[in-house]
């Protein structure tokens, strides 16, 4: 027995002593590794799912903002739907309004043509006595509103009265404006080159109303018109120019 216990090797036993002492200190340091692993894991799942219920919370909003957006799509196209039969509507409205101006146009017009030619009808007689009062013989008295048309020009005069030296051109309005007058000036520039007939006569000038309007009348005496408006006595009277325009 004795034998047997003195031959006991120390020093292997010290050496497999050590290398267990390694090995669990490797072990131990392993296991740290793994826990800390373990915990890395841990905090990366953790991480994982708080960022899968933030994505699925934001799946969830999308959703809802989709069915949203998909509402206000189905709104629009509704609304796109009735504004476009409502200017469907509108167009047919236009149409008609703009058929029915065109007519109440063309009625307003043929009326107008017709009073008119009717205020001429009632100036005639009365203008006629009171310039052969006014002492311009009429040997002519021209029928209807007398129109020349020459290349590019053209003139058209209401009332024309004559002898063998003189001529009245008598322009007829409703209602007389400032415009008129000038307008009606400016056409008589041209009588002449128009009216080659009258070319050697003298040519007196005469604006008939039954309104003057804004001083009209008075504008056209001193612009060497005569005037003839309604009156209480006769149908016509005839106010002088200041001065006589003659072209």
């Amino acid at each position: 027995m004795e034998n047997k216990v003195m031959n006991f090797d120390w020093e292997a036993h010290l050496e497999s002593l050590r290398h267990t002492r390694e090995l669990m200190k490797e072990n131990v340091l392993l296991m740290k590794s793994i826990e800390e692993e373990r915990k890395e894991t841990d905090r990366q799942m953790r991480e994982t799912d708080r960022q899968m219920r933030e994505t699925d919370r934001q799946m969830r909003e999308t959703d809802l903002q989709l069915q949203e957006t998909r509402r206000l799509v189905q709104e629009m196209s509704r609304k796109v739907s009735e504004t476009t039969a409502s200017m469907a509507e509108l167009r047919i409205s236009q149409e008609k309004t703009f058929a029915q101006m065109r007519e109440t146009d063309k009625r307003y017009g043929s009326l107008s043509s017709e009073w008119g030619r009717m205020v001429e009808e009632l100036c005639k007689p009365s203008a006629l006595k009171l310039f052969i009062a006014e002492g311009v013989k009429v040997d002519h008295l021209y029928e209807g509103p007398r129109h020349v048309r020459r290349s590019d020009d053209e003139i058209e005069v209401d009332i024309t009265y004559c002898n063998t030296t003189e001529v009245v051109a008598v322009e007829v309005k409703t209602t007389c404006y400032k415009k008129d007058v000038d307008y009606f000036l400016k056409q008589m520039k041209k009588f002449k080159v128009l009216f080659r007939e009258f070319a050697d006569k003298k040519v007196y000038v005469a604006m008939a109303a039954l309104r003057f309007a804004n001083g009209s009348d008075v504008y056209a005496q001193r612009q060497g018109l005569y005037v003839l408006h309604p009156s209480g006595e006769g149908m016509f009277c005839l106010k002088k120019p200041n001065q006589r325009k003659q072209f």
